[in-house]
């Protein structure tokens, strides 16, 4: 499938004029003197050209054969990067691009190098499946009506964001509650009509009861006033009461709401690719799951209702008021438009200062969430005063946010409601005239004068509207944007179940990198049988750490395949695949509970024997029933209450009580003394057993008893063999563990 991305339409024609199909046409949006500007690389099937925007269209400014093309490579630029080849013995720059374009020319040049490799083992009549270039599943798509890049990981383009909608997708989290929905408004629309009822009796109390009249008498005007004034008792109590069970419903009916509504966002983030957590802050997703969706439940229960009941007050006022008299009602709407325009202009504008105070609010919950749990840091090197600093800092630039937002609206909602207000001063001179002149009564004026004043009500959360949702909506699209992303792994349609698996593992031709344009992993193949315990070695970033990812399915590989049991590992079931392997990482993780809870973390359903099993067998039953609590000891956030040898040995456990069929030990004896390391080797040894093993340890002596050991550089495989051979083959292997002698020997030497 050719790797083609939507070009202007000048550029077409020139397209169609080439000769042989089109693999590829990608858009840069460097010029090759650093500017920014529109070029195009086209790679046909036999020429690679570039296309220069010269103001009237395209033109070709770069022209070179495929054959001639030879060493293609990307070389990184400040900002950005640069496609370079070499040509007729000369290296050529082709195209530059900045750093939002480095993945999809990343992927080129890649092309470009399986091509050339095709190309020269076509000449010796050994060529195999001529390569394609496609395009990247993971590349950063744009917004089809704004051409925006789309934020990580989601389809929703904020700038485009309709909000109708997002009012219509929030409303949608009141279905499961749609019985208690309806009495709510029922009761709503109850006490709204309720409402209407006291002003109305202003009429008659006005003309029929205080202004004396011939046709009735003083008693029945005391008779009169006594059943009005009853009538408003009773209509007002009346919407008291309906005012306290509809209240009592919203506060039950909004905290189910948020509820829900946090629960599937912390499900939906769970469910998410370890991808996502390397892109976002953990504190900013604290703050989603718990300020955010506060948020949307206010503007669920509470702006859902209120903009309902207002809407309505002003229609049945109006409508009210209409009847009355409906001169003084134009009279009132005047300032209407004038308040609903400027609201408009207004609208972007507020919103816009909203995302910035929100932006800063989430990177002060990060920042506070980094340097709590990384205090220790902060006490050993007395950086608590550059901390409350740079946590001022944040806090300021939250503050002058949320001044700027708030300041702004309260600045403009004194002058539209100024603006609203001139209405009623144009009622009480033209009806004061009408009153004067005996068109109307006195009891008329006021009661137009009273339902006016319900009428500014509304009116005046209706010109807050904006502001209010545009809050709203802004936590609105950031938990859309989590709901939103697709996890980068997820099980397949076809996925087959796996409950018993052997251990058989098989890189085949495994490419990978956590940006597609740098791979970490290259080209990788092997094979490990069931039971077999592979030693990882190599200097750090060679890879190793990547390959236990892989087997864990963390990331999805980008070329070749895995397999398991002979399966690729994308068509088996997550949850299968990982409950059968077992992880010792050297930075233990441990949860805030007690040493029995973290064992069973694996396994919820074991018994405290089984948990004490599993102890046993990682050399850690001794030291927990030496403590006061024994099993129920808490071991503190993240285990800091514990040594670092107590922690891998409960980690061993944990591992050890699900019984996995395939290990991975990441420096798993590592930071710890030599009586520790002793007693983890010697759970560990007994674990491996049975179990296909990938262990990855920078002590090289530590790996004498594994079956192969698989040397690992610049993310290729260089050598395999036993600890034996490699010593014999006298390769880099070799060298690493001579330089590791030798380091000891300098350290032994000065103590």
């Amino acid at each position: 499938m050719p790797f083609i991305e939507k070009m202007p339409d000048s550029l077409e024609p020139e397209l169609k004029k080439l000769e042989g199909a089109v693999q590829c046409a990608l858009g840069a949006d460097l010029t090759l003197d650093g500017r920014f500007g529109e070029e195009w690389l086209v790679i046909t099937d036999t020429r690679m050209l570039v296309y220069s925007a010269n103001g009237k269209g395209f033109s070709i400014r770069l022209d070179l054969p495929l054959d001639k093309i030879k060493t293609p490579a990307v070389d990184a630029l400040i900002g950005g990067g640069a496609l370079m080849v070499t040509a007729d013995d000369a290296l050529q720059e082709v195209i530059r691009y900045t750093n939002a374009c480095q993945r999809k020319f990343g992927r080129v040049c890649r092309y470009l190098v399986e091509l050339e490799k095709y190309n020269e083992a076509a000449a010796k009549g050994e060529a195999k499946e001529k390569p394609t270039v496609e395009p990247d599943p993971d590349e950063r798509t744009r917004c089809p009506k704004c051409h925006l890049l789309l934020p990580e990981g989601t389809r929703v383009c904020p700038a485009c964001l309709n909000k109708g909608k997002a009012i219509l997708r929030l409303v949608a989290y009141l279905r499961p509650y749609w019985h208690e929905t309806v009495v709510v408004w029922a009761l709503m629309l109850l006490g709204l009509g309720l409402s209407l009822v006291p002003p109305y009796l202003t009429r008659p109390l006005m003309d029929k009861v205080l202004v004396p009249t011939i046709e009735r008498s003083v008693a029945d005007r005391l008779s009169l006033l006594g059943w009005l004034v009853l009538g408003m008792l009773a209509a007002q109590l009346t919407v008291q009461v309906v005012g306290v069970m509809r209240g009592r419903m919203l506060v039950k009916l909004g905290k189910r709401i948020s509820h829900d509504l946090r629960v599937q966002l912390y499900a939906h983030l769970q469910l998410l690719s370890l991808r996502f957590f390397q892109k976002h802050s953990v504190g900013a997703m604290i703050s989603r799951v718990t300020q955010d969706t506060q948020s949307l439940e206010s503007v669920l229960v509470d702006g859902v209702q209120h903009l309902v009941v207002n809407v309505l007050t002003l229609i049945g006022i109006g409508a009210v008021m209409f009847v009355m008299n409906w001169k003084l009602t134009l009279l009132v709407l005047i300032p209407v438009p004038v308040v609903v325009f400027v609201s408009g202009k207004v609208w972007h504008h507020v919103m816009s200062l909203w995302h910035r105070f929100w932006h800063y609010r989430s990177r002060l919950t990060a920042s506070v969430s980094d340097t709590l749990s990384g205090v220790r840091v902060v006490k050993v090197f007395a950086k608590e005063n550059d901390e409350i600093a740079r946590f001022r800092g944040k806090s300021e630039e939250m503050l002058a946010a949320d001044l700027a937002a708030e300041q702004t609206w309260t600045t403009l909602f004194p002058m539209l409601w100024f603006i609203a207000s001139t209405g009623s001063l144009l009622v009480w001179y033209v009806g004061g005239r009408q009153v004067i002149g005996g068109n109307i009564t006195l009891g008329t004026m006021m009661t137009f004068l009273a339902y006016l004043g319900m009428f500014y009500g509304p009116l005046q959360f209706l010109s807050r509207i904006g502001d209010y949702l545009a809050r709203s909506l802004t936590s609105a699209e950031r938990v859309f944007e989590i709901l939103d992303s697709d996890p980068d792994v997820k099980d397949a349609d076809d996925a087959v179940a796996m409950p018993t698996i052997q251990g058989h593992i098989e890189f085949r031709n495994v490419t990978f990198g956590y940006e597609s344009h740098k791979p970490v992993l290259k080209n990788v193949s092997l094979d490990v049988k069931p039971g077999e315990m592979i030693g990882l070695v190599g200097k750090s970033g060679a890879g190793k750490s990547t390959t236990a990812n892989l087997i864990c399915r963390l990331f999805e590989v980008q070329q070749g395949e895995m397999l398991v049991d002979g399966v690729n590992i994308k068509k088996i079931k997550q949850q299968d695949l990982r409950s059968q392997i077992g992880v010792i990482l050297q930075d233990t993780f441990l949860f805030n509970g007690t040493i029995a809870e973290n064992i069973g973390y694996a396994k919820p359903e074991a018994s405290r024997e089984d948990i004490m099993a599993a102890a046993k067998a990682a050399n850690a039953h001794d030291f927990i029933i030496d403590k006061s609590e024994g099993y129920d000891t808490k071991v503190g956030e993240r285990g800091q209450l514990l040594s670092g040898g107590e922690r891998q040995r409960v980690a061993i456990a944990r591992a050890i009580l699900p019984n996995p069929r395939i290990l991975i030990l990441d420096e798993a004896t590592a930071s710890v003394d030599t009586d520790t390391e002793k007693q983890i080797q010697d759970a560990i040894a007994r674990m491996v057993k049975g179990r296909t093993t990938f262990a990855i340890a920078h002590r090289l002596s530590t790996l004498r008893n594994a079956s192969r050991l698989v040397l690992l550089k610049e993310g290729e495989i260089t050598e395999i063999g036993t600890h034996q051979e490699l010593m014999d083959k006298k390769g880099e292997f070799y060298r690493l563990v001579e330089m590791q002698k030798e380091m000891s020997t300098v350290i032994g030497v000065g103590v």
